[in-house]
């Protein structure tokens, strides 16, 4: 696609357009059809060859990735561009102007939209230039949030797709078609979202079905894999958990005779794991599975509630005058549970 021009904009800057809609404005006057008798609303291709449209997509940012809203918030700019001889003038004439500034109503666009857009807003003019070839080119910029739909099984520990998937709602793939030339840039190390590792996926070529038996649009995906950086979940959840098993552990070290010390660290380990663990699963979307952390938390509240049982147990064997009953229980317990506690975690996080 010859007399394309490109170019990017130095800033963060996230995903991409709502609907795209291009018009034209050449010198003061307008444009409604062309020698064919076809208005310019109609595709450049109409009854012939699909349409070929390029994009140069450049993810500036990504700052803010939002776990309970399934949100990410972008900044990106871009440039799409495509051919329409019925705009091409004549170049030999030196009054001729090399780039025209069309507004938005009576020429053809592609008719593009972002389907997962959650509230993104175009901080350009909506404008489009034509240089004498009829060379249509389009920049925006764009910012605000995008829908995602995560998959939590292997939280903290897990890798997310955040993708921007632009269709158009009007063309099928065989009247439009997204060029190989298009492209998807960005340097993910600088992108300020926290706790995040990015890396930028190649273009995807797809097909758009809204439901079956509807026909198929065009559609192009630009997608970034994330991958999380568990360190900020083990400090706040998994620190703390493994420190109210260890007090929970610290019961059984204690005589067993020593009734309302050993009850009261029970239960108050009992109530600390419950208000961490409320906590935690309040940040989270309202899922109907369980994370590896939730694992990791189940696996802790099965380890308290047996600890608060043999305490109880043992302290019942003592109100029974069986003291010897109540200490074998207590050392079985300082062995038990600290095995067990290893190989919970074990199996919960690693």
């Amino acid at each position: 696609m010859t007399g394309r021009r490109r170019s990017f904009l130095r800033q963060p800057v996230a995903l991409a357009a709502a609907t795209l809609i291009l018009t034209a404005d050449i010198a003061g006057s307008a444009i409604a059809s062309d020698g064919a008798g076809r208005t310019l609303h109609e595709r450049p291709g109409a009854g012939g060859r699909p349409d070929e449209i390029a994009v140069l997509f450049g993810l500036l940012d990504i700052d803010d990735i939002d776990d309970k809203a399934q949100r990410f918030s972008i900044d990106a700019y871009y440039e799409i561009s495509w051919n329409d001889p019925r705009l091409a003038l004549d170049a030999t004439s030196d009054a001729t102007p090399r780039i025209r500034l069309f507004s938005i109503d009576e020429i053809w666009s592609p008719a593009l939209t972002i389907v997962n857009d959650r509230g993104l807003n175009a901080l350009l003019p909506d404008e489009a230039e034509v240089d004498v070839d009829g060379n249509v080119l389009v920049r925006q910029r764009l910012s605000g949030n995008l829908g995602v739909d995560l998959n939590l099984h292997r939280f903290p520990f897990d890798t997310q797709r955040l993708a921007a998937d632009i269709v158009s709602y009007r063309y099928s793939p065989a009247e439009l078609v997204f060029s190989q030339d298009t492209l998807f840039v960005g340097v993910a190390e600088n992108f300020s979202a926290e706790g995040w590792l990015f890396e930028i996926q190649p273009p995807e070529y797809s097909t758009f079905y809204l439901a079956n038996g509807i026909d198929g649009r065009a559609q192009l995906t630009f997608a970034v894999t994330a991958q999380r950086n568990a360190g900020f979940f083990l400090q706040t959840l998994a620190l703390p958990m493994i420190l109210i098993l260890f007090l929970s552990w610290t019961v059984h070290w204690l005589q067993p005779d020593i009734i309302p010390a050993r009850i009261g660290m029970s239960t108050a380990t009992v109530f600390s794991l419950i208000a961490l663990g409320v906590s935690f699963r309040l940040s989270m979307p309202q899922i109907d599975y369980l994370t590896q952390a939730d694992r990791f938390v189940v696996n802790s509240t099965l380890l308290v509630l047996f600890s608060l049982g043999v305490t109880v147990l043992a302290t019942r064997r003592v109100n029974q005058g069986n003291e010897e009953a109540a200490l074998r229980l207590t050392v079985f317990a300082r062995w038990a549970f600290p095995i067990a506690m290893i190989i919970g975690i074990l199996l919960t996080l690693s």
